[in-house]
């Protein structure tokens, strides 16, 4: 034993040697047009090889700088296959009588041009195949490994083993009008391949990221269909571990997973036979956000469907969809072939609760604000068919128990039941209440030809005697920012109806619809926004004296007045709000849309606090920006501008010209002459444009001004200006 030992011992080193020699001595370069040759003839394509090395153990040969030529047919000015290094290994027998047999490929960072051309045809369809040669035609798989050999259609390519380490793939679908899109970092491991046998696949996307972010596909197809590839047979497996979506929706190039984010994970059984696909599985997406907002539960699709790629129809069968613990469910038919896709589906909720679903439009940047918080329970069963942007609907949704709140939401709001009618047609509610403490308003709405591109509101909402704390509740919930910055008490009554076109179904388009009248009697309201007093101390010259800092905050005792809406447009001509300093009297029009002011007021600061600023006295230092009645009162016309959330105050100069020019103007030395004319001409012409003001009558503007100055400041001399015209006072001498 111990002899035959040694001598088998001896054989293989010289096997080994002989081995080493052999690759010393031999020249594989000299071969390489052979090979060359010999891989275009299989493959049916152009090949390029570069400077090619021997190794023995185990046999193979190093190729740098392959490239495979594309399908003429195509066009393409890149190759359909190029590689830095290419491993080929050989079979041993053949190779020590000089003959090469290629047993299996391995690439290194290779790069693959895949383009599908308008008839439908892709480029490696011809692979295998010379320029005269016909597609061939399946064949039953053979019980046998294949090798490489002929068959009746002639010599075909084969391999018994592909290897692709980190590499591209380029796709271009000239059908779907898409532009070229890049795969990077994929792996693919192909064995036992031939065009009329199965073969093996394991394909890997490797993710930039955090965790596993690991895509791969594993299974067993073929034998391949030459001229319709997307019909060959192939039954395996679809794997995520761990793939965030943001990374995901670059590697696709998908822009409808642009503002979503999360972490999937899930495995998907997939079948395809002539054409059609069967998936059936469970994705779970962990750490949801939308927007950029958390979604705080995790996601769940469980779906079993079939995908019939030759029509692109995906048939949706028992698929449901879990929003936390929520569940909806799909069936139906989605046919992506069209662009925008169409839709016959069927969704179906069951006494659910919607605290789920309203989180999803809340990060999603629709119907609520982010923050909003949302409770009850839903009933749905709606029919979708039509285009996806825009589907017909049919069914019922039935909401109860429904309590919204947030952090700025002064107290929560209520809907105790509302159903919804859906039809082709229309979308419709029953008269329902909403209600917040003690306040209820009732409403109803009517949404008509949706379909269309102006579709048609009719709404309305009444409330009267509405509390303000409520009112505010109501529009914070409903993302209504403009009343942000107040706070208080009293009441409102409330009639308004919107009915019009609309050019979308924000809330700005439903607000320029929007008509009606609120009657107002507010108190201890308090304003974020803005200090009035430093604000007209600003505009008259007495800031310095107040000797306090801005707080950005005004109180106010009272606001009273009344507000017509026309088409989003609120305008009033005797709102008056009551402050700690004075009165300030209001006329104008803000625009409900996008929360912009043009008002007119006039502050008729109290006698006390005049006296504070040094009394009449003093008053020729503001002679440019505020006058004094003969009370010994400060009075400041002024503008106000900007916005619901920045209001801008600056001096009505104009106003201060037109006294001057009338004689309206009093005298510094003798303070109360003619005041009421003054407040008179503010206060008329402040709600008007100039077009309005010329058209007015002397006599008309005047007896408009005395009348909205004895609602706005409650003096008590009507009789007297009824009595006799009022007239400048002269100076005294």
């Amino acid at each position: 034993m111990r002899k035959v030992g040694i001598a088998v011992g001896i054989v293989f080193l010289l096997v080994i040697v002989a081995a080493v020699v052999f690759a010393a001595t031999f020249d594989v370069n000299r071969y390489r047009g052979t090979i060359q040759a010999e891989l275009e003839k299989r493959l049916g394509r152009k090949v390029r090889l570069g400077d090619m090395h021997l190794g023995v153990f185990p046999p193979r040969f190093r190729v740098q700088n392959l490239a495979i030529v594309d399908d003429p047919k195509f066009g393409s000015q890149k190759p359909f296959l190029q590689a830095q290094g290419l491993d080929v290994s050989v079979k041993l027998l053949p190779l020590l009588k000089k003959s090469v047999e290629v047993d299996s490929l391995d690439l290194e960072r290779p790069s693959v041009e895949l383009i599908k051309n308008q008839q439908g045809v892709w480029n490696f369809a011809s692979l295998g195949q010379s320029a005269n040669q016909a597609p061939a035609q399946p064949k039953p798989p053979a019980p046998s490994t294949p090798q490489t050999g002929t068959s009746q259609g002639g010599e075909q390519f084969s391999l018994g083993k592909l290897v692709l380490h980190d590499g591209q793939l380029a796709l271009t679908d000239m059908p779907a009008k898409k532009p070229r899109t890049m795969y990077d970092h994929i792996d693919v491991t192909l064995k036992n391949f031939a065009p009329d046998r199965p073969f093996t696949l394991d394909a890997a996307a490797h993710l930039p990221g955090q965790g596993a972010q690991e895509v791969r596909l594993q299974g067993e197809g073929g034998p391949i269909v030459q001229d319709n590839p997307a019909t060959t047979p192939f039954h395996g497996t679809l794997n995520l571990k761990q793939v965030g979506i943001a990374g995901l929706a670059k590697f696709l190039n998908s822009p409808a997973l642009v503002y979503t984010d999360g972490v999937l994970s899930g495995q998907t059984k997939i079948s395809s036979q002539s054409g059609k696909l069967t998936a059936q599985g469970r994705m779970d997406v962990a750490n949801a956000r939308m927007h950029g907002v958390d979604l705080g539960y995790p996601i769940r699709a469980d779906y079993d469907l079939t995908d019939d790629l030759p029509v692109d129809v995906i048939t949706l069968r028992n698929t449901t969809l879990n929003l936390g613990q929520t569940p909806f469910h799909l069936n139906g038919t989605v046919n992506s072939k069209p662009t925008p896709a169409v839709l016959d589906l069927n969704l179906k909720a069951s006494n659910v609760s919607i605290a789920e679903l309203a989180k999803l439009a809340a990060a999603s940047g629709t119907a609520l604000p982010p923050g909003t918080n949302v409770t009850g329970n839903v009933n749905a069963n709606i029919q979708a068919r039509g285009a996806a942007d825009k589907p017909a609907l049919n069914g019922t949704v039935q909401g109860r128990n429904i309590q919204m709140s947030g952090k700025d939401a002064p107290q929560p709001v209520q809907i105790p039941a509302v159903n919804l009618t859906l039809t082709p047609a229309e979308i419709h509610s029953d008269n329902f209440n909403i209600t917040s403490g003690g306040t209820n308003a009732a409403a109803q709405f009517v949404l008509k030809q949706y379909l269309s591109k102006n579709p048609m509101v009719d709404a309305t909402l009444k409330a009267p005697k509405a509390a303000l704390p409520a009112i505010l509740s109501m529009a914070k919930a409903y993302g209504i920012t403009a009343l942000d910055k107040v706070s208080g008490a009293g009441n409102l009554d409330l009639d308004m109806h919107a009915a019009g076109p609309l050019s979308s179904l924000s809330s700005n388009s439903i607000m320029r619809t929007l008509n009606g009248a609120m009657n107002l009697n507010f108190n201890n309201v308090k304003y974020t926004g803005a200090d009035f007093t430093q604000q007209l101390g600003a505009i008259a010259g007495f800031a310095n004296k107040l000797n306090q800092k801005s707080q950005g905050i005004t109180n106010i005792l009272r606001v009273t007045g009344n507000v017509i809406v026309k088409n989003g447009i609120a305008q009033t001509n005797n709102l008056q709000a009551f402050l700690d300093i004075g009165n300030l009297g209001v006329t104008g029009t803000a625009n409900l849309v996008d929360e912009t002011l043009n008002l007119r007021g006039t502050a008729v600061l109290s006698k006390e606090f005049s006296q504070k600023l040094g009394g009449t006295t003093g008053i020729g230092g503001y002679m440019q920006t505020a006058l004094a009645n003969n009370n010994s009162e400060i009075v400041i016309p002024v503008l106000m501008t900007g916005t619901f959330q920045s209001p801008k105050f600056q001096p009505d100069v104009q106003q201060m010209a037109q006294m001057k020019l009338k004689g309206l103007a009093p005298n510094f030395k003798n303070p109360g002459g003619a005041v009421s004319g003054v407040l008179g001409s503010l206060l008329g012409q402040g709600g008007k444009n100039p077009a309005q003001q010329q058209q007015a009558s002397p006599q008309q503007q005047e007896q408009n001004a005395v009348q909205q100055l004895l609602g706005a400041f409650g003096k008590k001399r009507q009789q007297q200006q009824q009595k006799q015209p009022q007239q400048p006072q002269q100076p005294q001498k």
